[in-house]
This record gives C-alpha cells, sequence and structure tokens, in this order.
C-alpha cells in the first residue's frame, strides 16, 4: 500500500486535482454535460474522477511535481501500452492516479509544442458501464471514438470522447474507463489512436 509521504495535508492535495479538472472541463463540452449531471444529484466530478493525464517533454519536473504532492511512482503499474513514448503512473491512497506521458513521436512533440503541458491532455471519469455511459452521454450530443478499448465482460475497458479542436489540432480527450474486480491497468494514453491492433 502506498503511503501519504512527502505532502501530508489532504485538503491541498484535493484543490490542486480539483483545480486541474476544472480546468479541464472549462475547456471540454463533454466533461462540462458531465459535471452538470453530477451536479445534478449532488455528486460533483471528484468522486468519479479515475485519472488525468500529462503530456510533457519535462518528465522530472512534472514527476516532481505530483512527488510533492505525496504521490509515489507505481513501477508496478502495468500500461498497455504502444510503441512511441513511455509513460510512468504516481498513485497516493485513493487519490486519482496520475500518468505522465513523454512522448517520442512527431504528433505528441507537436501537441506539447503547440498546448504545452501545464494542464491535462486527458481526464479520465470512472463508470459502471461503457455502453451505458456512453449511451447516456450521446443522447446528450457527446460523440465517441470508436471502438472502445477493451471487450465487452473483460475487467478493464475505456472509451474516449471525440476530442475538442483548437486551431484545427485535437485538444484534449475526456475518457470513460470501466474497471471491475480491482483491475488496476491503464490503456495507454492514446489508445484511441489504434483502434486495429490488439493491445496485450
Amino acid at each position: 500500500m502506498l503511503s501519504d509521504s512527502g505532502c501530508k495535508d489532504p485538503v491541498l492535495l484535493e484543490q490542486v486535482l480539483k483545480q486541474y479538472a476544472a480546468d479541464f472541463a472549462s475547456e471540454n463540452v463533454a466533461a462540462r454535460v458531465v459535471v452538470h449531471s453530477l451536479s445534478l444529484v449532488g455528486i460533483g466530478l471528484f468522486p468519479v474522477l479515475d485519472h488525468l493525464i500529462f503530456r510533457t517533454v519535462h518528465l522530472k519536473e512534472r514527476a516532481n511535481e505530483f512527488l510533492g504532492l505525496g504521490y509515489e511512482r507505481d513501477l508496478a503499474a502495468k500500461v498497455l501500452e504502444h510503441k512511441g513514448h513511455s509513460v510512468e503512473v504516481f498513485r497516493r491512497g485513493c487519490a486519482p492516479a496520475i500518468l505522465v506521458e513523454h512522448p517520442h513521436e512527431k504528433a505528441g512533440l507537436d501537441w506539447i509544442a503547440h498546448f504545452g503541458d501545464k494542464k491535462p491532455c486527458a481526464m479520465a471519469l470512472r463508470v459502471e458501464d461503457i455502453e451505458e455511459a456512453a449511451f447516456r452521454l450521446e443522447k446528450q450530443g457527446v460523440s465517441f471514438i470508436r471502438p472502445p478499448a477493451g471487450k465487452h465482460g473483460e475487467t478493464l475497458r475505456e472509451i474516449a470522447v471525440l476530442p475538442e479542436v483548437k486551431d484545427g489540432k485535437n485538444a484534449h480527450y475526456l475518457v470513460l474507463v470501466e474497471r471491475h474486480a480491482g483491475d488496476q491497468r491503464f490503456y495507454a494514453p492514446d489508445f484511441w489512436n489504434h483502434p486495429q491492433e490488439k493491445i496485450l
């Protein structure tokens, strides 16, 4: 079990993560739809936040930010990834996980050059059933990239919403994650770009 070493202030940690989520939602229409729906029942976004993904060429600097908030590198984390980038996973107790991606391919580097690395490039929300959640969101005008990663009945599945487009470029993605049986793995941060490849 991960300790709560480093930053001992859980209030500060929650404030930082909530701010990242709020900043993301302020620029992402699909995230705002979810926030509105959750607010109607008094839940809010934070309790369903599964993980945030940051893309950077300054891996050490971004890692130190989250280490300073009490996160620890999860060296045993399983990221079902593709060639072209490395991903580090950080965890702290029951807080949402942080994935820090260090891309090496041109598309990822161009994305960082255009959008910077201070805000999440993707935010993943935990849902009980991907099909049901996607169906409800599609009724509210949200469109998804298909097929999802993972098949029906598997313990880990993910699906991404069509990205926000800014300056003619795909800016950021909202992801829905369905987890069962304590599955703590992740699909690659760009799993939606590889729908025909088998992820082992």
